[in-house]
Formats: C-alpha cells, sequence, structure tokens
C-alpha cells in the first residue's frame, strides 16, 4: 500500500474511534519507521507513534481475557522503547517519553507484572533526567508519589539519592516535602500503620489515627483498604470533602451507583454555586455510564441552570443523544432517521464551541466523528421528506426509542 494512503487511514480511524482498523495501518509505521512522508510534510512519527500507543491501549481495555490484553498493552511499551531509541537523544524527548511511559505502567498496572514498581523505577530515571523539570510538573505531584513509594518499601538509598538531587531545586510546599520526606526515611508508613491500629483497638472513632491510618494506607497503595478507612472517617465525621472522596473511589472503581449516592450527600452539603456544578457534572457523568440516559440529562440541565455558558455541559449533552442513537440502534442497522438525531448531536457540539472556547477542541474532535454520520442528501430527500432548513422533531414520530428527548433540529 501507498505510504501515504495507509498514514491518511490509519490518521481517519484513529481520530473515529476504529482502533481496531486503525492498527492495521498503524503496524506499518513500526516497521518502516518513516522520518518523513512524501506528501505530507507536516508528517511526524512521534505523534503517530503516541497515536499508535493509544490504539493498543485502548484495543486492550475492551478485551476481557487479561492475557489478551497484557499482550496489546506489551505492544505499546515496545513502541514506547523504540520511541526512546529513535528520539531518546534529546534531553526534553527523552524525559518527556519515560514520563509517559511511567504513566502508561501506572495506569494499566493491574495488567503487567510488577506495573506499579516500573512505574516508580520510570518515575526515578526521569528525576534523575532532569531533577529540575521533575519538580515543576503537577505541583511535585512526581516527586511525591515516587519518593513515597521509595520510602514505604523501604528503598532508603534510593530516597536519599532522590532528595539529594532535588533539594537545590524545591521551594515552598515542595522544599516542605522533602523535608518531611527526609524525615520519614526514619519511619516507615508500615510502622506507622502498626501503632495506629492498636490505638484504633482502644478508641475505634479516633479521628486522628483513622486519618492516619489512611495516609499509610494511601502511601502502601493497599486501595481496598483505604477505601473502608475513607468510609469510616466519613460515617464519623461527613463533609464534603469526605463525600466527594468516596465518590471519585467508587466511580473509579465502576460502582456507579455508590458514586451516585456519595454525589447526593455532597451536593446537600455544597455552599457554592462552582461546587454544585461540578457535582452535577459528576453526577451526570455517573448516571450516564449507567446508560440512564434521560436522568443523566437532567443533571445536565442543572449544570445550564446555574452556568448556560458551560461548554462541557452541551458536549455531555451532545455525548447522551449520541449514545441514544447507539442504544436504540444497538440490534439493528443504522436508519435514516436515526442519523437525524445526529444533527441534534452536532446542533450541541456547536454551540459548546460557540459559547466556551475552552472546550473547541472536544468539540471539533467529537464533531469530525458524527458529522460524517448524520443524513445524506439521498436520505433527507429521499427517506426522511425533507427540505434543507425545515424543522426536525426528535421524538417519537422518529422511533418510540427517541420518545424522551423531545428536541427540535433543522434539516442540513
Amino acid at each position: 500500500m501507498d505510504p501515504l494512503a495507509a498514514v491518511s487511514l490509519f490518521d481517519s480511524n484513529y481520530k473515529n474511534g476504529d482502533y481496531e482498523f486503525a492498527l492495521r495501518f498503524g503496524r506499518w509505521l513500526v516497521c518502516a519507521k518513516p522520518m518523513t512522508l512524501e506528501g505530507r510534510s507536516s508528517f511526524n512519527l512521534q505523534s503517530r507513534f503516541n497515536k499508535l500507543i493509544d490504539t493498543y491501549e485502548s484495543i486492550g481495555k475492551t478485551k476481557e481475557d487479561p492475557a489478551i490484553r497484557s499482550a496489546y498493552l506489551d505492544s505499546a511499551l515496545a513502541i514506547y522503547d523504540i520511541s526512546l531509541d529513535l528520539f531518546g537523544e534529546d534531553k526534553g524527548e527523552r524525559f518527556d517519553l519515560i514520563l509517559k511511559k511511567g504513566r502508561f505502567y501506572q495506569t494499566n498496572y493491574d495488567y503487567i507484572e510488577d506495573g506499579l514498581g516500573k512505574a516508580y523505577q520510570s518515575y526515578q530515571e526521569a528525576i534523575k533526567l532532569d531533577p529540575e523539570k521533575a519538580i515543576s510538573l503537577g505541583e511535585g505531584y512526581y516527586m511525591n508519589i515516587t519518593l513515597d513509594y521509595l520510602v514505604s518499601k523501604g528503598e532508603k538509598e534510593r530516597a536519599q539519592e532522590l532528595i539529594d538531587l532535588l533539594m537545590p531545586h524545591a521551594s515552598g510546599k515542595n522544599l516542605d516535602f522533602l523535608n518531611e520526606q527526609q524525615k520519614e526515611l526514619l519511619g516507615s508508613p508500615t510502622e506507622r500503620l502498626e501503632y495506629y491500629l492498636e490505638v484504633l483497638e482502644n478508641e475505634p472513632n479516633d479521628l486522628e489515627a483513622l486519618n492516619a491510618i489512611a495516609d499509610a494506607h494511601a502511601q502502601l497503595d493497599n486501595r481496598e483498604e483505604l477505601a473502608k478507612v475513607r468510609k469510616k472517617i466519613h460515617e464519623i465525621n461527613p463533609t464534603y470533602e469526605s463525600a466527594v472522596e468516596l465518590a471519585e473511589i467508587e466511580s473509579g472503581n465502576a460502582n456507579y451507583a455508590a458514586a451516585i449516592d456519595y454525589l447526593k450527600q455532597a451536593l446537600a452539603k455544597a455552599t457554592t454555586d462552582d461546587q454544585r456544578i461540578e457535582l452535577n457534572m459528576k453526577l451526570a457523568n455517573n448516571t450516564f455510564n449507567q446508560d440512564n440516559l434521560q436522568t443523566a440529562r437532567n443533571y445536565i440541565r442543572e449544570v445550564l441552570n446555574l452556568d448556560s455558558n458551560n461548554g462541557r455541559a452541551y458536549i455531555k449533552l451532545a455525548d447522551i443523544y449520541a449514545r441514544a442513537v447507539t442504544n436504540c440502534s444497538e440490534d439493528r442497522k443504522l436508519e435514516a432517521e436515526d442519523r437525524t438525531v445526529y444533527w441534534l448531536v452536532v446542533d450541541y457540539l456547536n454551540k459548546a464551541k460557540r459559547i466556551d472556547s475552552s472546550v473547541s477542541n472536544a468539540a471539533n474532535s467529537k464533531l469530525s466523528a458524527y458529522e460524517p454520520v448524520t443524513p445524506t442528501t439521498d436520505d433527507r430527500f429521499l427517506t426522511l421528506n425533507l427540505e434543507k432548513g425545515e424543522k426536525v422533531k426528535i421524538d417519537g414520530s422518529l422511533m418510540p426509542c427517541y420518545s424522551w428527548i423531545n428536541e427540535t433540529t433543522t434539516a442540513r
């Protein structure tokens, strides 16, 4: 196949989320490793490799068999190694690639042998390569979690090495953290955990002990135990912050019903419109994940009542209506009537980017996926019997499964 055609097919299928098909053409990039491409002066192999890594990861996430999922993740990691060989001579590029590889390990550690260990190993490598840059990222996030990990594992020499490298570049909160970590080298989270568990035996509702235990579990990445302790703290002293934190934990574990319950508790304690907006967005996301589309829309409307110019809300509304099409046509071929709903999806995506420039990129990305599947001219004229510019009701008159939408769009 012509190289330009292969790259174009890879790009278009990746953009539309058809990762299986994109992979057919993406493999050629790994074999050929073209640094330039005739006919496309803007071609960048590294950006394609990033997309190919995402392609392997996205396909892997759809596989229920852990062995198959791991195989796709291994393929993605192999591309990181190839990228380091090809582009790693530049210090900045090498730093970014090592950091991305670490995040990949951290995100997918359940399906990679010693995934967390390899993630922190990558972060250590990045910190050693450029400690000044490492300490500036995410308010010291990578420094924090890497040192926490090393100290929790008793890797005192490695922790001390990083502290010595980072200390000359630290100030403010980062400096305070490094000083605390220096002290922590004298005592591990495991030791603190043992101590406070004994305290808890005599005082089961001691909040100081519970918070110390939660902190230790967090450092040890004992996520199940951490969730239990956080719930106990919330039972004793329910706050807005604790409800939001527990909602995040449950949502991350796909326990959407529990997440929704905690979000409702947080909503009852919210004191500002900004908090209410974020909580209603989270409620919409969780009910959307349950496929409870009408309820998700209700939460989005609450957001828009508070902020009519919230672009994220209009994008989520578009997602809801797009999901409605998927659900309605699940067991059959997509009909012209189904495609009509995509006009409404496009309406809301265009509105999102028109009123909120911060979401323009996200809206444009989705528009590129949905505009091509709206009704064709033949669909509009021959099947739907509509004139261009004519108002169209999206409701049960199209199909019964769309009766709840009850909105109006315009024929294109």
